[in-house]
C-alpha cells in the first residue's frame, strides 16, 4: 500500500513538471510571429491558449480549484484581503517609473497584463495548488508556490545570466504566490488573484526599465547579502498570506490575542477561538 502511494504521489510529481514544462513552451513558441507585428499580441495570444488549456483540464479533471471560479464572497474578510493587496498594488504602481504610452499601444499593454494574470492564475493556482489540495491545503500551497517560481527561471536562459539575481526573483515570485493562494482561498475566488496578478505586473508594461537586462549584471555582493536580499519582502508577502488565512479559519492568532490581552484592548474571560 505504501508503494503503491509512493508511485502514485511519483507519477503526480513528474506529471506536474512536465505540465510546466509544456506551459513554458507553449508561452515560448505558440502562436508564433504571425502577430509580431502588433506590440504585446503574440504573448497575449499564448498567455490566453494557456489559461484557456489549463481551464479546460481542471474542469474535466474535477479539482478541488474549481469552486474558486465564481466571483468573490461577499464578506468581511474578503474586505480584508483585497485592502491587503491594494496595498502591493499600489506600492507597485507608484514606485514604478511610469511612462505615458499612446491610448491604443495602452490598450493592447493592459490586455497583456490581464492574460498574464489569467495564464499564469489559472495554471499555478487552478491547476497546479488544485491537483495537489488531496495532500493538504499547506501542501498545495507550498507546491504550488514553489514551482511557479521556479517556472520564472526561463526568464534566464539563453544568455548570461547573475544567479543572484534568478534567486531573488524565484524567491520574490514564491512569496508571490503563497500570497496568491491566500488571496483565492480568503474570498473564494480565483479572479481576485488574477486581477491583482495583472496589476502587480504593471511594470511590465508602464515601466521605462521593466525588461531584465541583457548581459551579466555581476551583482557585487557577499554571500550573506546575497541570501538575504529578497527575504524582507518574502517575509512581507508571506506574513500577510498567514494572516489572511488565519483569519479565513475565524481564529485569533496566539501572539496577537496576548499583544490585545497586554493592552487590554479585550476582555480577560474573552475565550481564543480555535
Amino acid at each position: 500500500m505504501v508503494m503503491v502511494a509512493g508511485m502514485r504521489n511519483l507519477r503526480l510529481g513528474v506529471s506536474l513538471i512536465g505540465f510546466s514544462i509544456f506551459s513554458l513552451l507553449i508561452l515560448r513558441f505558440v502562436p508564433g510571429t504571425w502577430l509580431s507585428g502588433f506590440d504585446y499580441a503574440n504573448s497575449t495570444v499564448s498567455y490566453l491558449i494557456l489559461a484557456a488549456i489549463f481551464y479546460f483540464a481542471v474542469y474535466f479533471l474535477g479539482l478541488q480549484s474549481l469552486e474558486y471560479f465564481r466571483l468573490p464572497r461577499m464578506h468581511y474578510k474578503t474586505g480584508v484581503a483585497l485592502l491587503i493587496a491594494s496595498y502591493f498594488v499600489i506600492s507597485e504602481i507608484s514606485n514604478s517609473d511610469n511612462v505615458h504610452h499612446g491610448v491604443l499601444l495602452s490598450v493592447r499593454g493592459v490586455i497583456f497584463l490581464v492574460a498574464i494574470g489569467l495564464g499564469e492564475e489559472i495554471f499555478s493556482r487552478g491547476f497546479v495548488f488544485g491537483a495537489l489540495h488531496r495532500y493538504g491545503q499547506f501542501t498545495a500551497i507550498f507546491i504550488s508556490s514553489f514551482m511557479f517560481g521556479l517556472m520564472h527561471l526561463n526568464l534566464y536562459t539563453g544568455k548570461e545570466w547573475d544567479p543572484w539575481e534568478a534567486y531573488w526573483h524565484v524567491m520574490n515570485t514564491f512569496s508571490f504566490g503563497v500570497f496568491a493562494c491566500a488571496l483565492m482561498i480568503v474570498t473564494r475566488s480565483i479572479w481576485v488573484p488574477v486581477v491583482f496578478h495583472a496589476l502587480c505586473d504593471w511594470s511590465v508594461v508602464f515601466d521605462k526599465a521593466s525588461s531584465i537586462e541583457s548581459g551579466r549584471q555581476d551583482w557585487d555582493v557577499t554571500l550573506w547579502e546575497g541570501l538575504t536580499v529578497p527575504l524582507a519582502n518574502t517575509s512581507i508577502f508571506i506574513g500577510c498570506a498567514l494572516a489572511l488565512l488565519w483569519i479565513d479559519r475565524g481564529s485569533i492568532p496566539g501572539w496577537a490575542w496576548r499583544v490585545a490581552l497586554k493592552w487590554k484592548l479585550i476582555d480577560p474571560d474573552y475565550e481564543l477561538s480555535a
